[in-house]
């Protein structure tokens, strides 16, 4: 029997995820040391929306940033709702924040929902509850965004608010994976690799390893152990299945 060295998957702190309507990801301080990103991988974005003068997270909003947005949000527009609760959260007000979420979130807005559940993953203006993070992240998950999705592999892998499940859990990381998500990619190889969640599959484990890469994850550490178990033939049918990956998740991303 081949003994097989573990790889560890990749967390990140759903504090880091803040995001900004719909349109792009806000960067915020990590509220947990055990949340990290793979080595050299930026996976949250963020776009400033089009009546606000200051990137988003870059800043705390002035009143009148606020009122600009309040006023955008009483009259029922969902995206500056959304805003408006990113604006409140940077500010320290949770709860003004979770209600302008909720909203956005009933509006439809999926980046709304995510917030909202990081917020009770956090314990920020509630005591922590895993459950109703998880309630609020399978809201987004279902609306296709990809970070609620790979928090949902989280969950399951970690057991939190739910019972551990390594099937369900490389469900949803493959759900973000497919939508070019770079973290969710690098915790599919490694599972492929460990044989969590499915049988061990080096092969596999290899093409989502080169996908990863190609979103600036730094693979050396798990390349190397990878290799070890792949014959020459085996690595040149994972490079051809990680290019075909490559160019379908590019073209779901461009989609969405």
């Amino acid at each position: 029997m081949t003994l097989r060295t573990a790889l560890k998957k990749a967390m990140l702190a759903p504090a880091t995820a803040l995001t900004a309507c719909l349109l792009g990801m806000l960067m915020a301080p990590p509220a947990f040391a055990e949340g990290h990103l793979p080595p050299g991988v930026k996976v949250i974005y963020f776009r400033t929306p089009t009546y606000l003068d200051k990137p988003a997270g870059d800043v705390v909003y002035t009143k009148q940033d606020i009122e600009q947005a309040m006023e955008l949000a009483k009259l029922g527009d969902a995206e500056a709702q959304a805003n408006l609760g990113v604006m409140l959260q940077t500010r320290g007000d949770y709860k003004g924040a979770a209600q302008w979420y909720k909203q956005a979130a009933d509006m439809g807005i999926p980046t709304a929902a995510f917030n909202l559940g990081t917020l009770y993953y956090n314990g920020q203006g509630f005591p922590q509850d895993y459950n109703e993070a998880r309630r609020w992240f399978e809201l987004s998950a279902k609306r296709n965004d990809p970070y609620a999705q790979f928090y949902l592999g989280l969950l399951y892998g970690n057991g939190k608010g739910v019972d551990a499940d390594p099937a369900k859990e490389m469900a949803w990381y493959s759900k973000a994976a497919h939508q070019g998500l770079a973290a969710a990619q690098f915790n599919l190889a490694v599972m492929y690799h460990n044989g969590e969640g499915a049988a061990a599959d080096d092969v596999q484990a290899y093409a989502w390893l080169l996908v990863a890469a190609r979103g600036g994850v730094d693979i050396s550490e798990a390349k190397s152990v990878i290799l070890e178990n792949l014959s020459a033939d085996q690595v040149h049918q994972a490079e051809a299945m990680s290019r075909t990956l490559y160019v379908a998740n590019a073209a779901v991303g461009h989609e969405s």
